[in-house]
């Protein structure tokens, strides 16, 4: 993100005039820094692929050869469901997508979908690379960097609430005395905490008082000028990109929510024919408690599309079924973390060399987008 042109009030571009008396953060050591950063996450990522590899079986009390012969199993058809059900779903989280960024096309915001998940589940620091990458593609396209900044922080903002809020649909099931009746007392707690954090962040983003508050606070509770100086300037760059989000958010929170609450549910339906396509025996409730927690955990960033973390507690959720089976369960969660995860990387790796040759060959670089909903 282009720190010295930032969405200001009136949504245009303001540049930091030179003798603002910033000084910028000496970036001295930050490549040696990122090296670490990326070396510490290829580790982790091989480290959760051993343990998922050795610990899996165990904690769902079935063998590997059990496992692949109950994936096995699952019909050619019925495979051809899943993948029909994974394309629906990322064609709907177009729509929060195009949203996020007016102008921007569905078949565009596809490629920004794929593409961008394709070199975060990769690459050691995938998450800025896939950012960079968008960030690349939409200026090709003719959108400023002020629309993109503001883009991401929309579209995080909505995953984030979407997967923290998801948990709200399990307090109806608990004080119906269902399945889950016993944990009623930490389902209830648990959803409360996820709705003050929530409220607290939607606060921070919306409202111009409380980052005020929060600038106030970091400032005068630093002792450092240059500490306090820099600061300030982070939060005012923040506070310009988030009026521009905020208005977006305002104005499009409709198609935003719409957007998002369709994909998510169409992932919901995507784990539960998993679950019935390998005969893993698990009701709905605690399916439903399962893909909470599954959609919580994606939010841990410590390995590559939180590779491992995702399976081991997927599963765990899943076993806790009494009547599920161990290889019918594991076999759901490899074939639903293969759609939702390994599938993106030959996907989005594909388009992107599409992509690229296309821009090779001479097509203009500020290719400027057709209206919502045309082709790209």
């Amino acid at each position: 993100m282009n720190q010295d042109a930032l969405p200001g009030p009136d949504g245009a571009n303001h540049a930091f005039p030179p003798d603002d008396g910033y000084r910028r953060m000496d970036t001295a050591g930050r490549p040696d820094a990122a090296r670490i950063r990326g070396a510490l996450r290829v580790v982790a990522a091989l480290g959760a692929i051993a343990v998922v590899a050795t610990a899996f079986p165990r904690l769902i009390g079935a063998s590997w050869p059990e496992i692949v012969t109950a994936a096995a199993r699952v019909p050619a058809s019925v495979v051809a469901l899943l993948v029909f059900t994974w394309a629906i779903g990322l064609a709907a989280h177009t729509i929060t997508l195009t949203a996020a960024l007016p102008g921007l096309s569905h078949r565009r915001a596809l490629l920004l979908s794929l593409t961008g998940s394709a070199v975060a589940n990769v690459l050691p620091l995938g998450g800025a690379a896939g950012i960079a990458l968008n960030d690349h593609m939409t200026r090709r396209w003719g959108f400023s960097r002020a629309g993109f900044a503001s883009y991401t922080v929309v579209t995080n903002v909505w995953d984030v609430l979407a997967k923290m809020l998801l948990p709200l649909l399990l307090v109806p099931l608990v004080l119906g005395g269902g399945n889950l009746g016993h944990h009623a007392g930490r389902v209830i707690l648990g959803s409360a905490l996820i709705v003050t954090t929530v409220g607290l962040a939607a606060a921070l983003l919306l409202f111009s008082p409380a980052l005020r508050r929060v600038s106030d606070w970091l400032e005068h509770g630093s002792s450092r000028s240059r500490w306090r100086a820099r600061t300030c300037l982070g939060l005012a760059a923040c506070e310009r990109v988030r009026v521009q989000s905020a208005r977006v958010a305002v104005h499009c929170w409709k198609r935003l929510t719409t957007g998002m609450a369709l994909y998510t549910g169409l992932l919901f339906a995507l784990l539960l024919v998993c679950l019935w396509a390998s005969k893993a025996n698990v009701p709905l409730t605690y399916a439903l408690l399962a893909f909470c927690g599954e959609r919580l955990l994606t939010l841990v960033g410590v390995t590559p599309g939180a590779i491992g973390f995702v399976e081991v507690g997927l599963a765990a959720l899943l076993m806790l079924a009494p009547t599920a089976s161990g290889a019918g369960v594991a076999a759901a969660v490899l074939l639903y973390r293969l759609l939702t995860f390994a599938v993106e990387i030959p996907v989005g790796g594909a388009l992107l060399a599409v992509w690229l040759w296309r821009g090779a060959r001479g097509r203009p670089a500020n290719d400027m987008p057709v209206a919502i909903g045309a082709g790209g």
